[in-house]
């Protein structure tokens, strides 16, 4: 943690004579579309150069939780980011880390729950350490009267670790690289750019302790249906012969492609999805899929104020196959022979996030709106076949405005609320099958509880300041869940409080 402590003392320190601007970097880093974008040649679209460095701390508790969560988590961290713009090129960068300490926490080993199509939990309440380390850069150069090249690149690092058993430690590694290109002229501009992402995590478990002879677990397959075994059992993967841990990861291959006239913007991303669970012969599931993105964004100026609306869509499709594999030991030799492999599960995620800003001088608004649809099909033991919709929706509203200057006061109100439905079925009628596939019943309920639970929630902040583009920060937010049966608590809070410098 020094080395990167020296390191933002150093960025302080070159960029310290910068003057201060009114605005901040967050402002600028919206007034461009192509900034949110995946090329970053685009960012020359604006000329404004703004910075910042910031340490945090923050705490937050309650019992409305995802299953996963902490029940009490503390947080301390430092990021530095900036978009500065010479002559005939221009750089965005940002570089921040982040301890985090969660107590009472078990379920999903992963350290992003929900982002692999298959999990593993485990069931013994205790206390995680995370620390994360991100780093991203960019450029963009102008090769020619209307012609940018840009190229970017995103780094993150993550490591978790659980002390109680069944303890467990992770590694978790996000890259993704972008190269692209522009053509501007007067009031148009379009580009296209390639991305290009890895993410990949390993999870290895053991236990220590002496006081029971075994811990259990269970291995997620789709929808909450899956193996509950002991830790060790083949049906885990968590201890196998052979492989180091679980290790997941997947790679995508893709393309996006932009266009802006004056204040409209439009971008639209594809990408090929291909992942895995496990190493070299031992590969239990493949997980191909496709994602796209379309990202719509309209600015307009006015004499006093800017109007900012925005609309995201995703849209991301998965197919799990699970492998036959047999293990053949001949002469103390033991080879893997597969057998092919059979779809388990497929499911699709649908997103959809419009926004509209009202940035003024001395004050600002904002009101948005996100919905989530989950589907999803399971079929591990033929003939049966289980399918879900889950929706999810929020609405949230809220301002700023900022007093003489140094002071700047901010709220929003939030609203949210879902739904899910299943249908259970058979393919085939006297297929032979011993039993139904296994779920997880009472972690399911609880997830789905959380997931569709109508919610109200409130923020409030207050910035302050004080010395030559040095501020202090504190903010707190509050989460209700309405008509609660089965969690363990209504309410969940948290704080944090910064100290930050703007230039």
């Amino acid at each position: 943690m020094n080395r990167y402590m020296c390191i933002l003392v150093m960025f302080l320190t070159l960029c310290g004579q910068t003057a201060l601007s009114a605005q901040t970097y967050e402002q600028v880093l919206r007034r461009n579309f192509w900034n949110g974008s995946s090329n970053v040649a685009g960012i020359r679209q604006d000329s404004l150069s703004r910075s910042y460095a910031e340490l945090s701390g923050g705490y937050e508790t309650g019992g409305f939780k995802a299953s996963w969560q902490a029940e009490d988590a503390w947080n301390a961290g430092a990021r530095t980011a900036s978009i500065r713009h010479l002559d005939r090129i221009s750089f965005k960068g940002a570089f921040s880390f982040r301890q985090w300490d969660g107590y009472g926490m078990c379920g999903s080993m992963f350290t992003d729950p929900g982002y692999y199509p298959v999990d593993v939990l485990e069931f013994t309440p205790g206390r995680k350490t995370l620390q994360t380390y991100a780093l991203d850069g960019g450029f963009s150069y102008d090769v020619a009267p209307g012609w940018r090249i840009g190229a970017m690149a995103d780094f993150t690092s993550a490591n978790m670790a659980k002390r109680k058993d069944l303890r467990h430690d992770n590694w978790k590694l996000d890259f993704r690289v972008a190269p692209g290109f522009m053509f501007h002229k007067g009031n148009l501009a379009v580009g296209a750019s390639y991305v290009f992402g890895k993410t990949a995590e390993t999870v290895k478990a053991e236990q220590v302790g002496t006081a029971e002879s075994s811990y259990y677990a269970f291995f997620d397959k789709g929808l909450m249906y899956g193996v509950y075994q002991v830790w060790t059992g083949s049906g885990v993967h968590l201890d196998e012969d052979g492989v180091n841990g679980l290790p997941v990861k997947e790679f995508s291959n893709g393309f996006a492609l932009q266009a802006q006239y004056k204040g409209l913007f439009a971008e639209l991303e594809y990408a090929r999805t291909s992942g895995s669970v496990g190493e070299k012969e031992y590969i239990w599931f493949r997980f191909p899929g496709d994602r796209v993105d379309v990202r719509l964004g309209y600015k307009a100026a006015g004499r006093t104020a800017e109007h900012y609306a925005r609309l995201d869509f995703g849209w991301k499709s998965q197919a799990v196959f699970e492998s036959v594999l047999e293990k053949d030991t001949e002469n103390g030799v033991t080879t893997v022979i597969g057998h092919g492999s059979n779809m388990i599960q497929r499911r699709e995620i649908l997103s959809m996030r419009p926004k509209y800003e009202y940035v003024a001088e001395s004050w600002e608004a904002f009101a948005e709106a996100g919905f989530g649809w989950h589907n999803g099909a399971a079929s591990q033991i033929y003939p049966y076949v289980q399918t879900q919709s889950l929706m999810k929706a929020e609405v949230r509203a809220g301002g700023l405005v900022r007093l003489a200057g140094v002071v700047e006061l901010a709220a929003d109100v939030v609203y949210g609320w879902g739904s899910v439905s299943e249908e259970d079925s058979q393919v085939a009628e006297d297929a032979g099958a011993q039993h139904a596939p296994y779920r997880l019943q009472e972690w399911y309920d609880l997830q789905m509880e959380y997931d569709t639970a109508r919610r109200i929630g409130a923020g409030l902040s207050v910035k302050y300041d004080f010395w030559k583009g040095m501020y202090v920060k504190a903010a707190g937010r509050w989460l209700h869940g309405l008509g609660l049966q089965k969690l363990t608590g209504a309410d969940r809070t948290e704080a944090k409080l910064a100290i930050g410098y703007q230039f």
